[in-house]
């Protein structure tokens, strides 16, 4: 039975001698110490065995362990390595002590090495990890079983040796740094002390990619596509080519790597005299077993049947983390009060290892904002030492929470957390995401007070959205506890809305979304209701819509509790897009899976999202509001910003007159402004296009309803033509929802198919 490495935490660079000159690398060289504090004693055992045996065969220490630096370090070009000597081990201070070479590999960086010595007089630097091997790496069966169990993703081109050493092939992707911004003052010694995190600003993939060849004496970082189940993997020091190796970031964490589609760095030096091609470099790597905490990480998070696609993107922090749980939740807000005059803690940064705790910023007994939100600055960037708690400071109730973070996959951003009351403004969000943080957990929008009793608030405004939606796009993730009456649940913010946990894992399938608009009126529910159960039984049972199908509302009561509560009865996907209706007395239905609030101002927004999100629109019965929703309905896609569909107007109640039709005086408005008007003074021609009132359909029942709307599933093209519509018109609006992240349905797309292949 193989048996999984050891892996230490980092070790210290303690000392580190004066700076000579390797005429073989070409390159500044120091040698140093580097210390491992508060050594178990299995560790200490371990290597002082390791340094007898290597002693007495006669083989370098490199033969038995070897260091694995910090990415950070090594994407600028900074090499470390065991030098010679033996280790000291000692079991008065619990240390272990290794002297190792750091050279410096980027001639852009001629003065890291002294800037990295002076750093290390003033304070011990993270420098690099001991990897230890305590079994053979996998065998090529072995490797070929782990394919076949999908616990393992590998890039195209790869291959498995005789021996299982897998050989990589790098990608198209060269980094390169700002040599203007790293000149500045500090900003080296913060790449340093936050690696790879403080990295971002700094490097970035160069638009050119890989050149043909790599020079003699140059530095490199480039990329490989790698997904790790429950294995570890380390990098063989040299490439298949003689003279090229790899840096001293070369342990590859099993979960945490995951994600096929992410890049991880890989750091190269050609030390040789000649140029090679890059198309013939491969990186070398060997698996080995990953240890039991992260086997039973894998069994929870890698599913049968979802494994491969879980590897694909990458293990999530929900995935990882129990944060849908409402209990686990809440307890990392222990001690975090929602205002300043409640005693406890603003929030705090929660990352693998440490704690970073932000008190309330007072002065003179009054709350400052300008000063809190500094205050979040400056502790996110760690330079408030008094907040920061590590190793037995930590709570135990915090400890698991922590070191899973670790094992986050992706791009391995959403291991820091920030957890507060209520959300800070945008420019403290962003200051956070700049600093590392991946995940922000509030339990309001809004801090507490007293114009609401304390109650918390789940209404954003039009700039706060759009903010939060920027940030989620770049891979920042936002969860809120709602809470409602005596029950809880957690959200996160997911593609615009706050989704509960069924809701995230739905979302992905949906393609067709109907809004339905009407009043708020109580008495018009228990009447609507029998016809609203069989349209929606019909709709969830079409096949052409399926698990695809959503239904869109306000949020509110009467025609939209309805709606909301017959769809879900039919397991059909519900998304509640609401205004503060609590303002004015309608309580909000925080029941769908999918929701997401605005203050009364963002009306706007609001409408927005409903008209853009939903292709058919059904207007039911209802007053002022859904008057404005049919306005704005017609406009949007008028504009080209909503596909041309059905858009149905139901009234089986005859409220318009006489028995009439309540929407036919509206619809005949729409007539009067599509149709050109001859005047004593001119010709007016028609003030908006009759198509758009030819998409409107007045019926008196919701039977009628579903007759329009599968007319149109069973040809779209047909649709458009009878409503007199340019193809053209259909094909604008499909790109311009497509361009904003809407889901264009199936049958959709084949019925523009021949139009595409003609403009082709």
């Amino acid at each position: 039975m193989k048996l999984a490495p050891f892996v230490t935490g980092d070790g210290q660079l303690v000392e580190a001698s004066v700076i000579h000159f390797n005429q073989d690398l070409a390159a500044p060289q120091l040698f140093g110490t580097m210390r491992f504090s508060h050594v178990s004693d299995s560790l200490r055992g371990l290597v002082r065995d390791i340094a007898g045996r290597a002693k007495s065969e006669s083989r370098p220490l490199e033969d038995f362990l070897d260091v694995s630096g910090r990415s950070g370090h090594s994407r600028i070009g900074i090499d470390i390595h065991l030098s010679e000597g033996e280790p000291h081990v000692s079991d008065k201070t619990k240390t272990i002590e290794l002297p190792v070479v750091v050279s410096a590999l980027n001639r852009h960086l001629a003065e890291s090495l002294s800037d990295l010595q002076a750093l290390a007089s003033r304070t011990p630097v993270d420098i690099g990890r001991l990897f230890v091997p305590l079994s053979d790496h996998l065998s090529r069966e072995e490797v070929l079983k782990a394919l076949e169990r999908e616990e393992l993703l590998l890039s195209e081109g790869h291959e498995i040796g005789a021996d299982g050493v897998l050989e990589v092939p790098l990608e198209n992707v060269r980094y390169i740094l700002s040599q203007r911004l790293i000149s500045i003052p500090n900003n080296f010694a913060e790449m340093i002390v936050r690696g790879k995190h403080g990295l971002a600003m700094f490097q970035q993939p160069a638009p050119s990619g890989l050149p043909e060849e790599f020079g003699p004496k140059e530095f490199m970082v480039s990329a490989l596509r790698i997904s790790l189940g429950p294995y570890t993997a380390f990098i063989s020091r040299n490439l298949n080519r003689p003279g090229v190796f790899h840096l001293a970031s070369r342990l590859l964490d099993g979960v945490r790597t995951t994600g096929i589609d992410t890049l991880r760095q890989a750091e190269i030096y050609n030390r040789g005299d000649d140029p090679v091609p890059f198309r013939d470099l491969r990186l070398r790597i060997k698996l080995y077993p990953a240890d039991e905490r992260v086997s039973a990480i894998t069994t929870r998070v890698l599913k049968p049947g979802k494994a491969t696609a879980i590897l694909a993107r990458g293990v999530d922090f929900a995935e990882i983390t129990d944060i849908f749980n409402a209990e686990a939740c809440r307890a990392l807000f222990d001690e975090i009060s929602a205002a300043p005059g409640g005693g406890g803690l603003y929030g705090r940064i929660m990352m693998p290892g440490r704690i970073v705790t932000i008190p309330w910023e007072q002065e003179d007994n009054r709350w400052i904002p300008e000063f809190q939100w500094r205050l979040v600055y400056e502790c996110a960037r760690g330079n408030v030492p008094e907040s920061i708690l590590t190793g037995e400071e930590i709570p135990k109730r915090f400890r698991n929470f922590l070191h899973d973070l670790k094992y986050v996959g992706g791009e391995q951003s959403l291991s820091k957390v920030f957890v507060s009351d209520s959300l800070p403004p945008v420019d403290a969000l962003r200051v956070l995401k700049r600093n590392g943080v991946g995940v922000v957990v509030i339990r309001s929008i809004n801090m507490r007070g007293s114009r609401n009793g304390g109650n918390p608030e789940y209404y954003l405004d039009q700039s706060s959205y759009e903010e939060i939606n920027r940030l989620w796009r770049e891979g920042m993730r936002f969860y809120m506890i709602f809470a409602q009456d005596e029950a809880c649940h957690v959200r996160e913010f997911n593609s615009g809305f706050w989704v509960s946990a069924e809701g995230k894992e739905r979302l992905g399938r949906l393609h067709t979304t109907a809004a339905l608009f009407g009043s708020v009126v109580d008495e018009l529910k228990p009447i609507l209701m029998p016809q609203f159960e069989e349209f929606f039984a019909a709709l969830a049972a079409d096949p052409r819509l399926g698990e695809g199908l959503a239904i869109a509302h306000g949020s509110g009561p009467g025609v939209m509790k309805a709606a909301d509560d017959a769809a879900a009865r039919h397991g059909i996907y519900r998304i509640g897009v609401g205004i503060d209706g609590e303002k004015i007395g309608q309580r909000t239905n925080f029941s769908p899976e999918a929701v997401v609030q605005f203050v009364n101002i963002a009306l706007n927004t609001r409408q927005d999202i409903l008209d853009r999100r939903s292709l058919f629109k059904v207007f039911n019965v209802g007053g002022y509001g859904t008057s404005y929703e049919v306005n704005m309905a017609l406009t949007f896609m008028k504009i080209g910003h909503c596909l041309p569909a059905p858009y149905v107007f139901v009234d089986p109640l005859g409220l318009g007159g006489e028995g009439g039709h309540l929407w036919r005086k509206s619809i005949e408005q729409f007539q009067e402004l599509s149709s050109a008007h001859k005047t004593g003074q001119a010709e007016i021609p028609p003030l908006g296009p009759m198509w758009v009132v030819n998409c409107c359909h007045l019926v008196r029942s919701y039977p009628e309803a579903l007759t329009v709307i599968r007319a149109f599933l069973d040809d779209p093209a047909a649709y458009w033509s009878g409503a007199g519509i340019d193809i053209a018109k259909v094909l604008e609006a499909r790109d311009n929802l497509a361009r904003a992240g809407v889901v264009i349905p199936p049958y959709i797309v084949q019925a523009l198919a021949p139009y595409d292949r003609k403009d082709a």
